[in-house]
């Protein structure tokens, strides 16, 4: 019975600390009652409108997208997040608007970020009111208490986090080499459908552990059999992803993202702890941790490489690692990686977890007082971050609402300024392709055009021409893109940007453009489906049947909250 309610309090404490932090910090939106424009709200919001109607109109597109981004034939969801893109779309189509949304998706983001940091302190042997402090602590620092003035979408990433880092203790805490492979490969895939940087960001997070594995494993040909497993079952769940980056790089010049400069995107001391500053006051209980660990190194193996990645992710991440060097010696990291910041998803939860450690271990050695004058601190700490957190997203809601009237503006129009993706056709940054004719497509260019999207996921523009004149398509055309214009197929010359010129004749003209998906992605794209519909009943079995476990294909597996 006392093992029943154990269970139940694992499962309702970590959701209800997500639903509490995330309607404080919703309490502004809720005032005007609207939706909100942030920093990123635009580009990731497109992509799940775009979904939103294929749902509506049960008219689908894997790759062009015929309603998001001013309806230009897009090539965004196929490579960014895309299975997530949909899951999205649908609960937009839910909704059904987008101030409903966007409290869905922070309810949901808050929830899963919750649970994941408090099963990691769980696993990580933390006792209940520290892992209630260290999850409260993780909720209101860097991104994840982004999330409500950014819409920064590594949130989702940060979110992930601490479920990577289970893994990263099953490869640590194994028998003989064995570890639950399936799992691992399960967690890696989810990261990478929803946001794929934070899957190069785990991979790193994961190096140090399975080192650490291999030194100390008994069979090594084991542990490294059970990670190819592992990658197999990545592969198989992401071949969607990587399919489809490899039908679209191997043709096309896609277009980078914008150049940030890195040495201005690190973390720095403020006095709000948001995706790029950090508070003082957590810096010191870092710094206190970090003494702990040097001094009482034989004490806990976990606590040694927690702490120790995650200042050297920390350090990563900040202004004290030389940036200006380095943007300067591989200018390509300011379009690819962008944000050094970005590496705080991967140093909070480390760090904040480590602590949970030492708290636990303080309160086993001397007196709980100590601990508990440990929690009050962060407490301290907590209160502080979440009123400076809140005040920031009030500010930030009042000044970016989205009322009803501008909603096709805000999802139709300046989108069409964003590079990502494009099919250029020569070596360009982000801004020189803005001024290469991106720009130029606005509403009142799309207004000369009349929009209609197929039953076949096909794009057509039809307009009227007062004579004969060579014009420019607000449309873009990939390596894979089929152009039929006035019933006869062409091969356009095409602007710097993958723009299409036509020759109009007077009188009405159509062209209708089309995706050719080669059948070996569709093979690749089934073969994701069916992973991910195996393993969800696979799920569903061990949920419902207490004798069938996933871990029977993992002998030797030890479960979450074995002693590390």
């Amino acid at each position: 019975m006392q093992v029943t309610k154990k269970k139940y309090y694992d499962y309702l404490i970590p959701f209800a600390l997500g639903l509490i932090l995330a309607t404080i910090l919703l309490i502004p939106q809720f005032q005007i009652h609207t939706g909100v424009k942030l920093s990123d709200t635009q580009f990731h919001f497109n992509r799940f409108y775009d979904v939103y109607e294929q749902f509506k109109n049960h008219n689908f597109s894997y790759f062009q997208m015929n309603y998001g981004f001013g309806q230009t034939g897009r090539v965004v969801n196929a490579v960014y997040g895309p299975f997530f893109s949909y899951v999205l779309g649908f609960l937009l189509f839910i909704t059904g608007s987008w101030f409903k949304f966007q409290i869905l998706i922070t309810y949901i983001v808050f929830i899963i970020g919750s649970y994941g940091m408090w099963r990691l302190s769980l696993k990580l042997k933390t006792s209940r009111i520290t892992a209630i402090v260290v999850t409260l602590l993780f909720l209101t620092t860097g991104y994840m208490s982004s999330w409500t003035n950014s819409n920064s979408f590594s949130t989702w990433g940060a979110a992930l986090i601490p479920y990577v880092l289970i893994q990263a203790i099953n490869l640590v805490d194994n028998d003989k080499g064995h570890f639950n492979w399936i799992s691992l490969g399960v967690t890696m895939a989810v990261v990478a459908q929803v946001h794929l940087l934070s899957t190069v960001l785990c991979v790193l997070a994961l190096g140090p552990f399975f080192i650490y594995s291999l030194y100390q494993s008994e069979n090594k040909a084991v542990l490294c059999i059970n990670l190819s497993k592992a990658i197999a079952v990545f592969l198989v769940l992401t071949a969607n992803v990587w399919g489809a980056f490899l039908l679209l790089y191997s043709t096309n010049h896609m277009a980078p993202t914008f150049d940030y400069p890195l040495s201005s995107t690190a973390i720095t001391v403020g006095v709000i702890s948001v995706w790029n500053t950090i508070l003082d006051s957590i810096l010191v209980i870092f710094f206190v941790q970090l003494c702990y660990v040097l001094t009482n190194f034989k004490e806990s193996k976990f606590n040694n490489l927690f702490t120790i990645e995650g200042f050297v992710f920390l350090l990563l991440s900040s202004q004290l690692f030389p940036w200006s060097f380095i943007e300067t010696s591989f200018p390509v990291l300011k379009s690819t990686f962008q944000f050094p910041n970005r590496l705080t998803i991967i140093a909070y939860p480390l760090l904040f977890s480590a602590i949970g450690i030492t708290i636990t271990k303080l309160s086993e050695k001397y007196d709980s007082r100590i601990a508990n004058l440990s929690r009050l601190l962060m407490v301290g700490i907590i209160i502080s971050n979440l009123s400076a957190n809140y005040i920031f997203t009030t500010h930030r809601v009042k000044e970016n609402p989205i009322n009803e009237a501008t909603v096709q503006e805000f999802v139709n129009n300046n989108i069409s300024k964003v590079p990502e993706y494009l099919p250029i056709q020569k070596n360009m940054v982000a801004n020189e392709i803005q001024n290469n004719g991106l720009n130029d497509i606005n509403a009142d260019l799309n207004k000369k055009f009349n929009k209609k999207v197929l039953s076949n996921g096909s794009l057509e523009l039809s307009w009227q021409s007062k004579k004969r004149e060579i014009i420019v398509l607000p449309i873009f055309i990939y390596y894979q893109s089929k152009l039929i214009f006035n019933n006869r197929r062409l091969n356009p010359n095409v602007t710097t940007i993958g723009m299409p010129f036509v020759q109009s004749e007077p009188g009405r003209n159509t062209a209708i453009l089309s995706f050719n998906t080669p059948i070996w992605f569709t093979i690749l794209l089934f073969i994701s489906l069916i992973g991910w519909v195996l393993i969800i009943i696979l799920k569903i079995f061990e949920i419902f049947l207490p004798d069938f476990r996933l871990n029977k294909f993992n002998l030797g597996q030890k479960k979450v909250g074995s002693k590390p």
